[in-house]
């Protein structure tokens, strides 16, 4: 690679990097924003969309790494929506000493609503696009986030 070529690179790594800044600053607002429409936080979405993921029930440990949260704070969150009747907590049938954690039917359903919120403004956007645009768009973001996560074992 030239120095002008290296030069256009540096360039368009700077431009990208204040685009995925400013891109995951709006995401973040525009989702919170959404989730209060729902009577819903940031770390209640994301507590329960990790409970969803986890499957039938788990411990309150297991919710709290896969949420990426102390015990101290997912017990505070979870007295919160269980009182919304959003998750429940159950013996745990291994260990007397400790509760399952479940997500309701309730709970389903409001994140059921969530995304569906979200599918309709990315459906929103998209329709303003070409077929191709759409494809090559999705493609790029593929590829980006393959690239961002290659050896990670972090699930997304």
């Amino acid at each position: 690679m030239n120095e002008l070529e290296e030069a256009e690179l540096q360039d368009n790594v700077a431009e990208m990097e204040r685009l995925m800044v400013q891109l995951g600053w709006v995401l973040h607002r525009q989702q919170t924003q959404r989730l209060k429409s729902h009577n819903l936080t940031m770390p209640q979405f994301m507590l329960l969309r990790a409970l969803q993921r986890l499957g039938d029930s788990c411990t309150m440990s297991e919710l709290a790494e896969a949420a990426m949260q102390v015990s101290a704070t997912v017990t505070g969150i979870m007295d919160r929506l269980e009182e919304r009747e959003l998750v429940g907590r159950r013996p745990n049938p291994a260990d007397r000493r400790s509760y399952q954690v479940v997500l309701t039917p309730q709970g389903e359903s409001l994140l059921a609503d969530v995304d569906q919120d979200n599918r309709e403004r990315i459906a929103a956007y998209l329709r303003t696009m070409p077929a191709n645009g759409r494809a090559q768009l999705l493609q790029l973001l593929g590829g980006y986030l393959a690239a961002l996560t290659q050896g990670d074992d972090a699930h997304v």
